[in-house]
């Protein structure tokens, strides 16, 4: 066993007859497990993930300890505990309980809080609460177990939905985010701008996506569309288009393939789509842009 525990070990120290398990249905960044425990007394050591325990039947008093002295609160239906990864934990209760556990890992809240607040994220770490009341988790949580019971069209989808949802009310109300401080005046390392146009080029006959190019240095689309306008002076949308363009240029000036095939090959859906686009740039069409060339 490495530093911290898995998903998967988890039931080595907590043992429990295990009711649902979300790993068929959603994504492995934010799974789903349904435990029900006798009364127990245990020793948890840390986690490679959050944890949110929900209950959802029986009542009990609960004793946990994380760092230095024990916490003690009635927890049922209704109640939510939340435990921050990397600390080792101990739990003691007297009662039968059924409860929901949410895994979130660290990777999956630091792209979320990124997106949510639009700044690109160093690390989450959640409060330590052993008792809150919140009716918006208790209503997701099952939620997604009828969910994971039930199937249906669309399940995976549905359930990515409210793991968005219940991630997002988390960074709201129960975790502290540290941000990666801004790259000066906001413009791309000339190793990512090289990346972005060489990306481009290669793949300029087809339709490149925002996320495609977000992703190439690691942004959120909101955070990239600022940052090369910051770099190029304009949107990301503008400058493909501007390259296309150019691309076409260049099939017109030394090949003599069809207009139909120089648009694709430009990345333009049809012909039609090439004159529109080429004339706004080039106050010209594509036959007299030739014609002027060839002349």
């Amino acid at each position: 066993m490495g530093q911290f525990i898995t998903v998967e070990e988890l039931p080595r120290y907590a043992p429990g007859e295990m009711m649902l398990d979300s790993s068929a249905v959603g994504k492995a960044d934010f799974r789903l497990r349904v435990f029900r425990y006798a009364p127990s007394d245990i020793w948890v050591p840390p986690s490679d993930n959050f944890l949110i325990v929900i209950y959802r039947e029986g009542t009990t008093a609960m004793k946990r300890r994380v760092t230095g002295s024990w916490k003690q609160d009635q927890v049922g239906r209704g109640v939510t505990t939340l435990l921050t990864r990397a600390e080792a934990s101990n739990w003691r209760w007297c009662h039968d309980i059924e409860v929901s556990h949410l895994y979130i890992s660290p990777s999956l809240m630091a792209k979320t809080a990124s997106e949510a607040f639009d700044r690109d994220t160093e690390s989450v770490e959640l409060h330590d609460l052993l008792r809150i009341e919140d009716p918006v988790l208790t209503w997701i949580a099952d939620q997604m177990v009828q969910e994971v019971s039930t199937g249906g069209p669309g399940g995976r989808l549905c359930y990515d939905a409210m793991a968005l949802q219940a991630s997002v009310h988390i960074l709201r109300k129960y975790a502290s985010v540290q941000f990666k401080m801004p790259c000066a005046q906001g413009r791309f390392r000339p190793a990512h701008a090289r990346m972005i146009e060489d990306y481009i080029e290669q793949n300029i006959s087809r339709n490149i996506t925002l996320d495609e190019l977000a992703n190439i240095c690691n942004c959120t689309p909101v955070q990239f569309a600022r940052k090369f306008q910051a770099h190029y002076g304009m949107r990301p949308h503008s400058y493909v288009l501007t390259r296309k363009v150019e691309r076409a240029c260049e099939h017109l000036r030394k090949d003599r393939l069809a207009l139909k095939e120089i648009a694709l090959l430009s990345g333009f859906s049809d012909q039609s789509h090439l004159n529109r686009i080429f004339r706004r740039h080039m106050s010209a069409t594509p036959a007299e842009y030739r014609k002027q060339c060839t002349g």
